[in-house]
């Protein structure tokens, strides 16, 4: 994959939330693979206390498993707090004009016993419109099957069949596939 003209010049975090793992195998898994681009990359998880400056950075990639159609708890919290401090600071400006060069993509992992995929957009749409709040121009959003880890019969019994084990490996690659794609469609749009 060809991104030298990203190289160096743009800055990425993966800032997320996890409670059974299986956000965090994700995270990883894009983490690993901007670093494989040589594009700078942090990755954070929202529990520490070392947060970057949202303005700081180019590319946010912002996930956290679903709970009840919404991200964790931690997270809200998290998204909140950094609203009130960059709109006291008055970087949040009305109207949302979008900041040249910032961009974003949001993520969540989901088991969806009842629903499916239904129960995991309105969270992404949530981390959505923080990003779009900031100004980021948001890229897409992503919804990975993981294990329900409370309940083992609901990892057999629901709308999306068997998902014991997930992400496995396959999902995995797909995640590492979208980065690549969407890496490799930034920097042609950039250049």
């Amino acid at each position: 994959m060809n991104t030298m003209d990203l190289e160096g010049n743009v800055k990425s975090i993966i800032l997320y939330d996890s409670l059974g793992g299986n956000t965090q195998k994700v995270a990883e898994r894009i983490h690993e693979t901007v670093l494989t681009t040589g594009i700078q990359s942090d990755l954070v998880k929202i529990s520490s206390e070392d947060y970057p400056d949202f303005y700081d950075v180019d590319l946010v990639f912002i996930g956290s498993p679903v709970i009840m159609w919404l991200p964790t708890q931690t997270m809200i919290n998290f998204v909140k707090k950094k609203l009130r401090e960059y709109s006291a600071a008055g970087k949040v400006l009305q109207s949302a004009p979008i900041r040249p060069g910032k961009f974003g993509v949001c993520f969540g992992t989901f088991a969806g016993p009842h629903i499916g995929l239904s129960e995991a957009r309105p969270m992404t749409m949530w981390l959505r419109a923080f990003l779009e709040h900031l100004g980021y121009t948001v890229l897409d959003e992503w919804h990975i099957v993981g294990e329900f880890q409370n309940k083992q019969e609901a990892n057999i019994g629901g709308r999306l069949g068997n998902i014991q084990g997930r992400p496995n490996e396959y999902d995995l690659m797909e995640v590492e596939n979208k980065v690549k794609g969407l890496l490799i469609s930034l920097n042609a749009w950039l250049v």
